[in-house]
């Protein structure tokens, strides 16, 4: 998940509503969002240079402040709890405004001392939405630090000018599953042996193999051979997937490390979009880490490629343009023919980055990779969508 990002903006462009004289639209940062327009006077609520307070997709806005602006209405009420009740707020989403999308909330700056910049989050009580965890992804294994978590991308919208215009990126479809992780790493074994044990997990749990009805979970049967082996080739460990399944010593070699391949698990019954698969699950790669490290593009494309694990549809290689980017997160999707998609054919969006590693740092953040994403529009604002983790 993205970071939660509402702070003081600088409106960078308005222009006409291209469907209602009464409304115009105004852009901030890399958002798109609709603002009202007075027909007498020609005036906008907002001009560029205005300072304002921007609320992106998936802030969860309480109701004294929805009601204050006037967008309750416009909000997607919260997930009912296990007793029934619903959360107080509302998460703000996509609002078909006369037929143009408005992405996010827009509103006056209310303090003249709020610079641009500012977080103003908590002022506000504003909170991030996140997507309800599935219960039925298998028993949960205790965390171990060599099997971490995959890099939370920032949406590329809220940094439209992180990456310099020109450097070399590369931009890949944005899958709409589950993300998987699959690892090889270093353990210390119950009799003190250091050995070599195979982790899966979904984004934030490590699963066990089998369930207490010796079901295996659905994240260890993206196992397939070719990724066994390109994890064997990858920690420099000297053993075969079959070698491996007996959880031998670790030999201490100065070429060995933890490794971690990162994909998404999609198809039937995952999400709302199943890219063609009527029945059963796909895995497609996008990463791999050697202890900790994520590997720049080119060396991790030829081990995917070498051991035949397939990756996810790389769209664009070049110089980096934001508008260009932009434009390629909508589309319909390429795992599939659109007649062949389901209810929605698009794309859930791109992920960009760097064709090599390396980290950013601005004045209030810190990248410890240049990879952002860029969410569809026409994904945020399809019907009936589902975001599980």
């Amino acid at each position: 998940m993205s970071s939660l990002i509402v702070e003081v903006c600088r409106v960078e462009e308005v222009r006409p509503h291209p469907n209602a004289d009464r409304m115009a639209v105004a852009r901030v940062k890399g958002w798109e969002t609709c603002v009202v327009r007075d027909t007498a006077t020609g005036r906008t609520q907002f001009v560029a240079g205005d300072r304002c307070v921007f609320f992106p997709p998936d802030c969860v806005l309480p109701p004294e402040l929805s009601d204050r602006l006037g967008v309750t209405k416009y909000l997607s009420p919260l997930a009912r709890l296990a007793d029934g009740s619903r959360p107080p707020g509302g998460r703000v989403r996509v609002a078909n405004l006369r037929g143009f999308k408005s992405y996010g909330l827009i509103m006056a700056c209310e303090e003249r001392a709020w610079e641009v910049g500012r977080d103003v989050a908590a002022h506000y009580g504003v909170t991030k939405w996140e997507p309800p965890l599935r219960a039925q992804d298998g028993e949960a294994e205790p965390a171990h630090p060599a099997f971490h978590r995959y890099f939370d991308m920032e949406n590329l919208r809220n940094f439209p000018d992180l990456i310099p215009a020109g450097e070399e990126i590369v931009v890949t479809e944005k899958i709409h599953g589950q993300n998987a992780r699959l690892g090889l790493i270093r353990v210390v074994a119950d009799d003190g042996r250091r050995v070599w044990r195979w982790m899966a997990g979904s984004h934030d749990v490590r699963r066990k193999r089998l369930d207490r009805n010796d079901k295996v979970s659905a994240f260890w049967l993206c196992f397939s051979e070719p990724v066994r082996e390109l994890l064997c080739a990858a920690s420099g460990c000297g053993y075969t997937p079959a070698d491996i399944d007996a959880e031998p010593a670790v030999r201490g070699g100065p070429d060995e490390a933890d490794v971690v391949l990162f994909g998404e698990r999609f198809g039937a019954g995952v999400q709302d979009m199943a890219y063609g698969l009527k029945a059963g699950r796909a895995f497609r790669a996008f990463d791999l880490t050697r202890d900790g490290r994520y590997l720049d593009f080119d060396a991790k494309a030829e081990l995917f490629d070498r051991f035949g694990v397939e990756r996810v549809p790389v769209l664009y290689r070049g110089p980096f343009a934001f508008a260009a980017v932009a434009a390629l997160a909508d589309g319909d999707t390429t795992l599939c023919a659109a007649a062949d998609a389901g209810p929605f054919a698009g794309r859930e969006g791109v992920v960009v980055v760097t064709a090599r590693e390396r980290a950013t740092a601005t004045e209030k953040h810190v990248f410890e990779r240049t990879q952002l994403k860029c969410i569809s529009f026409a994904y945020l604002s399809r019907k009936d969508g589902t975001e599980y983790h």
